[in-house]
């Protein structure tokens, strides 16, 4: 039997929208957008036993998650690893470590974010399915970038002015290595990396998991809000069956407010 813990983590304190955590989209808190996926990945698969877990600092982010996922464990963040500077490995390392004192033992750890709502469970299977193959330290999702370093991204130099950032001879963004932008929606984490001091996936030996595109849309600003909005509303032949089946799930049928 595989234990697989599943976190959803969310601070109560966000400077470029206010309460995101628990701001509605399509009517429901967006919190539920994520437990949903957290509570019915794995359903088909009689190996894997999860525990879902909800931390946050912020009690009404807790009292949330109980409501819409009754399963879920409870965690409270401390004040020291909610702040703007704080990683969010090193938050997931404490709750890993308080886990292992009560004598729980993992063989994966899956985060979900709350602010990148526009997965199914699909994706976090297939996610820890190429974990499973790699045998890596963390898989994590991607969409293809609309931008290439190579080709049409350009950076700040030491003068002040401008420069590509990565230096090449392509004449057509075709040419160009392909590029991806990490999405921050799911992260399949080997335990094992914890006992170290890495705060940044990117440090580890990683593999990719890659979402369609409208994947890429996550929400720092009430624009993002509106543009998940109106992907999910206006848009709805665009979302995968899933995802269709996901909102009308959390929604009942009703429209957008």
């Amino acid at each position: 039997m595989k234990e697989i813990l599943i976190t959803v983590c969310g601070r109560g304190g966000s400077k470029g929208i206010r309460n995101k955590n628990l701001r509605p989209l399509c009517g429901v808190p967006l919190i539920a957008w994520t437990l949903y996926d957290a509570e019915h990945v794995f359903e088909g698969r009689e190996d894997v036993r999860k525990t879902i877990v909800a931390d946050s600092d912020s009690e009404k982010i807790l009292a949330a998650a109980r409501n819409f996922c009754p399963v879920a464990l409870l965690h409270k963040r401390s004040d020291a690893l909610a702040g703007d500077s704080a990683a969010k490995m090193d938050a997931l390392r404490a709750l890993l470590a308080d886990f292992e004192r009560e004598g729980k033992h993992f063989d994966a750890l899956i985060d979900l974010d709350i602010t990148s709502p526009l997965r199914t469970f699909d994706d976090v299977e297939g996610a820890f399915s190429l974990f499973e193959q790699e045998m890596c330290e963390v898989v994590f999702s991607v969409v293809p970038s609309r931008r290439n370093p190579y080709f049409n991204m350009v950076e700040t130099n030491e003068t002040g002015g401008y420069a590509l950032c990565k230096p090449s001879e392509f004449v057509a963004r075709q040419q160009a290595p392909r590029v991806f932008d990490m999405n921050a929606s799911i992260y399949v984490y080997h335990p094992e990396v914890f006992r170290g001091a890495v705060r940044s996936p990117t440090r580890l030996d990683f593999r990719v998991y890659k979402m369609r595109d409208y994947g890429l849309i996550d929400i720092d600003s009430e624009e993002d809000l509106q543009m998940m909005e109106l992907l999910l509303g206006a848009g709805e032949k665009m979302l995968s069956e899933g995802l269709r089946g996901k909102k009308l799930a959390l929604t009942g049928g009703k429209e957008s407010p």
